[in-house]
This record gives structure tokens, sequence and C-alpha cells, in this order.
């Protein structure tokens, strides 16, 4: 099942399948290893809807939330 990033939690692995993002920060997220087939995990989410970080290619990264409802995911 397809998700957005945003929901899914601390320790849960996933997958990118897809970017739904505007060309300039689609090639943003491209550029930090958000790219489709790449595994990454979420490390930190912060309450209240504040900013989340994932391991992403050996780097923790951080994102607003509004970046991650972006980012669609599937569960590995």
């Amino acid at each position: 099942m397809v998700i957005p990033l945003s929901q899914i939690k601390p320790g849960e692995k996933v997958k990118v399948i897809w970017l739904a993002s505007e060309n300039h920060m689609k090639q943003r997220l491209l550029d930090l290893g958000f790219a489709p087939e790449e595994s990454l995990s979420c490390v930190l989410k912060a309450p209240h809807h504040g900013m989340s970080a994932y391991l992403v290619r050996n780097a923790v990264i951080a994102l607003r939330e509004e970046n991650t409802t972006e980012i669609f995911v599937e569960l590995n």
C-alpha cells in the first residue's frame, strides 16, 4: 500500500515510490536521496506536525511535514 512519508512512524522502513512535488522541490528531494526505489527509515518525528528526520543513504535528513506529504512510499 502506498502512503505519504508523513504517515510513517519512527523505526519503520520504507521504499520511495514517487514524488508529487513541484519541479524545484522535486529536484532538491532527489538530490537528498529521496529517489524512487530508495530505501529509508524514520529516525525521529517531532510532535505537533513539526520536522521529521529520516535515514537516507547513511545520512540523517530532516524535512518539514509539508514536504513529507509529497513523498509517497511503500512499507518494506
